[in-house]
C-alpha cells in the first residue's frame, strides 16, 4: 500500500474514533457484532491466527479487512494495544473498505 493511501487510511480512523464510531478490542467488536452496530471489521497485520478465526466465525456478513500496520503501530495512533477494530459508522466503513483491499477466499 502506498504511503498516500496508508495515511488517508489512518486519517480516516483517527476521524471515526474522535466521532464515537470505532470500537477497540476483540469483546467490544464481536458484542457489538453480534448486536448489528458494526459495519465492517478491522484487523492489525500482525493479528493472531486464532483470533483472527474468532473474529471471522463471529462476523457472519459484515467486511473483515487487514490494516496495512501492526498491533504495536496501531498502539501510536490509539493508545491501545489491539488487533480488532469495529467501524460503526456506515459512511467510514464504506470508505475503508474501498481503500482496503479485500482478502481473497475468506469473509466478504
Amino acid at each position: 500500500m502506498a504511503d498516500a493511501a496508508r495515511n488517508r487510511v489512518f486519517s480516516l480512523l483517527t476521524v471515526c474514533r474522535r466521532s464515537g464510531n470505532l470500537l477497540l478490542g476483540f469483546d467490544a467488536v464481536t458484542e457489538a457484532a453480534k448486536l448489528g452496530k458494526v459495519q465492517c471489521i478491522l484487523l492489525a497485520a500482525d493479528i493472531a491466527p486464532r483470533t483472527e478465526k474468532e473474529v471471522r466465525f463471529h462476523c457472519g456478513d459484515i467486511p473483515v479487512r487487514k490494516l496495512p500496520e501492526t498491533m504495536e503501530a496501531m498502539q501510536c495512533y490509539f493508545r491501545k494495544r489491539t488487533a480488532v477494530f469495529g467501524v460503526c459508522g456506515q459512511g467510514f466503513a464504506e470508505k475503508l473498505l474501498t481503500l482496503l483491499e479485500p482478502d481473497e477466499g475468506l469473509c466478504p
